[in-house]
């Protein structure tokens, strides 16, 4: 039986759904989310995505505001709480959210487990709440008091999914042992349905970037930060591998991709790079819209690129991919494919700095020898 009964559900006028996602988590969360929707169409669907750190950081809150306008398209949520930079606006979203009387709230956050369940029950006195519960929480009589705000609380039991399970499998699970929902095999993979206004967008950007018309080749789409240190490669790393595949074939087209905060430093040490290199790359960052981001990476003949979000994108655009990852949780690698590879860290200290040119450049070159 899920933790959350189909007759709640069907007896329920408002759900929130409290996760401090990031792009690729939602992603593959969604997924999920919209069949909730279609099984419950009456629900009305609401998402927190306030990690609640209450900082000025310009990367959350951009990143926030991209995730609200991809929620706002994709048509079944409701509203969605964004990322705030102080105590007192993340207040103002705790009092928005009590008006709503959600009748569930379901608190999907291992790290902020015991802060979102009490939140969850200040949002709502009467809510039936189920958090999240750490595997170290899990154990002894001080559960019952931690989480003494929830109904209920979930465990994620590892030891029951295959050992090279992906993140859908994960969530699949979840999704079926709190909320009674269970996708087939061929429904977990993600899809990005891009809106049709914004290809000429993106098509427009290329052209202004890449003009020459004998040097219309390859483009390749390429990302060398995350939100973590220990996940970015060098700008200089990147140069050096552009410089090498150019020397394959010099009419290929290479995007960086960066966020704004990055844009301004990356894009001057590009214009330094190209001024003495004569190669086509360009720095592209989101402008007005998060669906210029995957409408790039879907004209991309190549991805390349660190752990983050674009990873997940090109996967599900199924773009060719080489993606660099650490070796923790590899269940967010993508499926291993004749056009999509994971390159782990293992030299040095396990940071993606840490993987050299050369071997990248050489898995790029495997990959792309028939083609």
């Amino acid at each position: 039986m899920p933790l959350i009964s189909t007759e709640q559900l069907t007896a329920c006028k408002r759900l929130l759904f409290i996760s401090p996602v990031a792009l690729g988590d939602f992603l593959y969360l969604k997924t999920f989310l919209i069949a909730l929707k279609h099984q419950y169409p009456h629900i009305e669907l609401d998402i927190w995505l306030d990690d609640n750190r209450c900082n000025d950081d310009a990367w959350r809150l951009s990143r926030s505001k991209i995730l609200q306008q991809w929620m706002e398209a994709e048509g079944v949520f409701n509203f969605s709480y964004g990322c705030t930079d102080s105590a007192k606006a993340m207040q103002l979203n705790v009092e928005q959210a009590k008006s709503k009387h959600y009748d569930i709230i379901f608190c999907h956050s291992v790290s902020k487990s015991r802060q979102y369940s009490a939140m969850a029950r200040e949002i709502s006195a009467s809510a039936f709440i189920v958090s999240s519960v750490p595997k170290s929480a899990s154990y002894g009589w001080l559960k019952s008091i931690i989480f003494r705000h929830s109904n209920h609380t979930f465990v994620l039991d590892e030891n029951s999914l295959p050992a090279a399970h992906h993140i859908t499998d994960r969530y699949n699970k979840i999704f079926t042992e709190v909320l009674g929902l269970t996708l087939d095999n061929n429904q977990l993979m993600p899809t990005l349905k891009l809106p049709e206004s914004i290809l000429p967008v993106t098509q427009h950007w290329l052209q202004q970037k890449f003009s020459a018309p004998e040097c219309q080749g390859k483009l390749l789409f390429l990302n060398h930060l995350s939100t973590n240190t220990k996940k970015d490669w060098h700008l200089e790393q990147l140069f050096e591998l552009i410089s090498k595949i150019a020397e394959k074939d010099n009419t290929q087209r290479f995007v960086i991709n960066v966020t704004k905060e990055n844009f301004d430093e990356v894009n001057d040490k590009t214009a330094s790079f190209v001024a003495t290199s004569k190669l086509q790359v360009a720095v592209f960052t989101v402008n007005e819209h998060f669906f210029e981001l995957p409408s790039l990476i879907s004209q991309a003949d190549f991805v390349i690129t660190v752990d983050t979000a674009i990873l997940h994108f090109a996967f599900a655009a199924q773009r060719p991919l080489l993606a660099m990852m650490r070796s923790k949780k590899p269940y967010w690698a993508p499926p291993e494919t004749a056009t999509s590879h994971v390159m782990y860290a293992t030299e040095g200290k396990g940071h993606i700095s840490d993987i050299s040119v050369e071997r990248v450049f050489n898995q790029y070159i495997a990959m792309n020898t028939n083609s």
